[in-house]
C-alpha cells in the first residue's frame, strides 16, 4: 500500500526542522492540520501527539507515542526520522537526514514526488553548509520542478531558501523582491502563519536596503504579529532591531519623522532586553551600536545627555570587540566613538579615536570608511582653526 492511498498530505507543510515529518489519517484532520501547521499542539489527536514531543525535544515520549499509528508505512518512516536524526549529535544530523533520504527513505514508497523533492531540499542545505550556494540553487530548483501544484506551502519554502541565497550571492534587487511578494501572496490564504511571518521578515529586509521604508516597517510589523516575545524571542528581537534600523535610516525634516525616529530607538529597546549581553553577545554588540548611533541624531531637548549614554555604550562594545579580537567591528565602534565625542566638543579625544580607526580602516582596505573618517577629521580641523581666530 502506497502513502498515498493512507493520506495523500505532503511532507513540507511544517515550519523546519519539523519540514519532512508526516502525519498519519484521523478523523477530522482537516480541522487539526490547521493547528498543526503553526506548531498550536492543543487537543492533538494520540496518533499526532509526537510532533508535540518532538517539539519539545522529548525523544522518547516521541518515540512511545508512535505505537499509537496503525499505518506501518508512515510509522516507520517517522520511527526512521527519530532514530536517525533526533537522538543524532546535531552536528551530524543534516549527514545522517541526507544519508537517510538517498537511502531508506525511498523504499517505502517511490512514487512519493515530495519526498523525491524533499531529497533535493535536504541536498541543498547540505552544500549550503559546504559553501557551494550555486550547486545548492540547482538543487533547489530541482525540488521546484517535482512540487510544482502539489503543496503551496512546500513550494513556498523552498522557493524562500532560493530567495534568501540568490540574495546571499547577488543582494537585492526588484527581481528578488516580486519572488518574495509571489511567495507571501502564495501563503495569504494559507494557515501557515510561521512562514508568512517568515516570508514578510524577508520582504521587510528586502524593502529597507533599497530604502523603501514604509513597504519595510508593514511587513516587520506584520512578522511581529506572529514573532511574539514570549514564543519567539529570538525572531523577536532581531525583527526589531531591523525595524529600528529602518526607522533610523529615515531623514527627519519634520515632526513626524521625529517621532519615527524616537519609534527607531524603542525598537532598538525592545531587541536590547532579549539580546543582552550575557546571553547573545554578538547580537548585543550589534544592537548597542545601533542603539547608540541612534542616540546621537535623536532630537531631544537635552542632546548632550543622549551624547554621553552613547559614548558610555560605545566604550563597553569597545571591550568586547577587543576581547573578541575584532579588529574591523573594534574600528567601526571607534569611528562612532569619535563622531559623539566631536559633538560633544573632546575634540582631542575625537581625533585620537578616529586616526586609529583610520589605521584599521586603511589595513583592511576599507576605503569608504576611511574617506568618512577624513572627512569627520576635516570637520574637527575647520572647528579648531575657527576657535584659534
Amino acid at each position: 500500500m502506497k502513502w498515498s492511498d493512507i493520506f495523500p498530505q505532503p511532507v513540507g507543510i511544517f515550519p523546519y526542522p519539523l519540514s519532512f515529518l508526516i502525519v498519519p489519517y484521523v478523523q477530522n484532520w482537516q480541522k487539526h492540520i490547521k493547528k498543526l501547521i503553526n506548531l498550536e499542539f492543543k487537543d492533538l489527536p494520540e496518533e499526532w501527539k509526537f510532533v508535540k514531543y518532538l517539539n519539545e525535544s522529548e525523544i522518547d515520549k516521541a518515540l512511545k507515542s508512535l505505537d499509537n499509528i496503525q499505518e506501518e508505512p508512515v510509522k516507520q518512516y517517522i520511527s526512521s526520522i527519530l532514530k536517525n536524526i533526533y537522538i543524532k549529535n546535531p552536528d551530524t544530523q543534516l549527514d545522517n537526514l541526507l544519508k537517510m533520504f538517498f537511502g531508506e527513505i525511498l523504499e517505502f514508497d517511490t512514487d512519493r514526488y515530495d519526498l523525491k523533492a524533499l531529497q533535493h531540499f535536504i541536498k541543498a542545505d547540505y552544500l549550503i553548509k559546504e559553501n557551494d550556494t550555486y550547486s545548492a540553487v540547482q538543487e533547489l530548483d530541482n525540488a521546484l520542478k517535482l512540487i510544482k501544484n502539489t503543496s503551496p506551502i512546500f513550494q513556498a519554502q523552498i522557493l524562500l531558501k532560493k530567495v534568501k541565497l540568490i540574495i546571499q550571492q547577488k543582494g537585492v534587487n526588484f527581481s528578488t523582491i516580486a519572488l518574495l511578494e509571489q511567495i507571501y501572496n502564495s501563503l495569504k490564504n494559507s494557515n501557515a502563519k510561521v512562514l508568512k511571518a517568515e516570508a514578510s521578515f524577508n520582504l521587510g529586509n528586502a524593502y529597507s536596503s533599497l530604502g523603501n521604508i514604509q513597504n519595510a516597517i508593514k511587513h516587520y510589523t506584520e512578522a511581529l504579529e506572529v514573532y511574539k516575545k514570549d514564543k519567539y524571542p529570538y525572531m523577536y528581537a532581531l525583527i526589531n532591531n531591523n525595524m529600528g534600523l529602518a526607522y533610523l535610516s529615515i531623514q527627519a525634516t519634520d515632526l513626524e519623522d521625529h517621532m519615527r525616529l524616537a519609534y527607531g530607538i524603542q525598537c532598538l529597546k525592545n531587541a536590547l532586553k532579549i539580546f543582552t549581553k550575557d546571553k547573545y553577545p554578538d547580537e548585543w554588540a550589534s544592537t548597542s551600536l545601533n542603539y547608540a548611533n541612534g542616540l546621537q541624531y535623536l532630537p531631544t531637548a537635552n542632546p548632550i545627555k543622549n551624547l554621553l549614554e552613547a559614548v558610555n555604550i560605545y566604550k563597553e562594545i569597545l571591550n568586547y570587540r577587543k576581547q573578541q579580537n575584532d579588529e574591523i567591528g573594534y574600528a567601526r565602534t571607534l569611528a562612532n566613538l569619535g563622531n559623539a565625542l566631536a559633538h560633544l566638543g573632546k575634540l582631542d579625544d575625537a581625533k585620537n579615536c578616529l586616526l586609529e580607526a583610520k589605521m584599521l580602516f586603511s589595513k583592511y582596505g576599507m576605503k569608504e570608511e576611511k574617506q568618512a573618517i577624513d572627512e569627520i577629521l576635516e570637520e574637527i580641523h575647520l572647528v579648531e582653526v575657527k576657535g584659534n581666530e
